[in-house]
């Protein structure tokens, strides 16, 4: 079966996992970045290329943090190969958001295609034979390798031109932001703003591991919001404890930052802004609205 879309490819590797009962689900694919968040059921066992650059260690230590999953890289690899007991996709895709595609205008746009092979077909054994032949290839992940892939992640994603792109938007340019890649479309009545995106949460929740779950989830939304009115998109909020629904201008998202740990809020809100600016799974404008929050600072106000 030819599959020809990132989201196709999701779906299909979302659809094997769910089937699975049998056997670990196997992946072999050399680049994770955000996005790689699948509802991963059972037990899993995954390969990628640590060292490259290309591939995001804070996703990878979230993986290596499941219980149900044992990861281990491999240097060179450059396929995308997943393996179930029901079939195996062979894609072009990696386990990210711009590999795989998202909801909204602020998707990647690449181009990928893949193959699914069923059990029942004689090439899936050839698949199943070389993962088993490059798993025994692979080695651990150390705390010193993920240091080390930190460090070239970091290289690899700051902010500079490069040769033959055109130059940086202009910071007084329109935004093309769709607010529904960063929020959920449905407010929470008990918390009367839309919360963050799943995706949007595992890319920054590495940046605050001291904050409580539930107060990451808040301080994200309150950036998302805040980076969002920066663009000139300004979201309702809902009624609630006696106040009418309305628009979650900076100075009711900034009345939400309480009094007593205003101070802490506005530090760690600043850390997922910093976050957002460099971390390229965001667009440029968000990246750029980001940006501009940062100098503006609200919270001032």
């Amino acid at each position: 079966m030819f599959l020809d879309s990132g989201r196709a490819i999701a779906e299909k590797i979302q659809e094997l996992i769910d089937e699975e009962v049998y056997q670990p689900v196997r992946m072999a694919v050399a680049f994770w970045g955000a996005g790689a968040d699948y509802k991963l059921r059972g037990r899993c066992e995954l390969i990628c290329d640590l060292d490259s650059g290309a591939c995001n260690p804070a996703v990878i230590r979230a993986l290596l943090q499941r219980d149900n999953c044992v990861v281990l890289k491999l240097d060179g690899l450059h396929a995308k190969v997943v393996i179930g007991s029901t079939g195996a996709v062979v894609s072009s895709a990696n386990m990210s958001t711009n590999g795989l595609g998202a909801e909204g205008a602020d998707a990647s746009g690449t181009i990928e295609a893949g193959y699914f092979v069923s059990e029942k077909e004689s090439q899936y054994e050839r698949i199943v034979s070389w993962f088993k032949s490059v798993w025994e290839k692979a080695s651990e992940i150390t705390e010193s390798d993920l240091a080390k892939a930190q460090q070239k992640w970091d290289f690899r994603n700051r902010e500079m031109p490069v040769a033959g792109t055109p130059e940086p938007q202009s910071e007084s340019e329109p935004y093309h932001i769709n607010p529904f890649t960063l929020l959920e479309e449905r407010i929470d009545p008990a918390d009367r703003l839309r919360a963050v995106k799943p995706m949007v949460f595992n890319q920054l929740r590495d940046a605050l591991p001291h904050v409580d779950h539930r107060r990451q989830g808040k301080i994200a939304t309150w950036a998302c919001h805040l980076l969002l009115n920066q663009a000139g998109i300004v979201l309702d909020h809902s009624s609630g404890n006696g106040e009418g629904q309305g628009p979650a201008t900076d100075h009711w998202i900034v009345g939400r930052f309480g009094t007593d740990k205003k101070d802490d809020t506005v530090e760690n809100v600043q850390r997922f802004l910093e976050v957002m600016t460099r971390d390229t799974e965001f667009s440029k404008d968000i990246r750029r609205a980001a940006r501009q929050v940062l100098v503006s600072k609200p919270w001032l106000d």
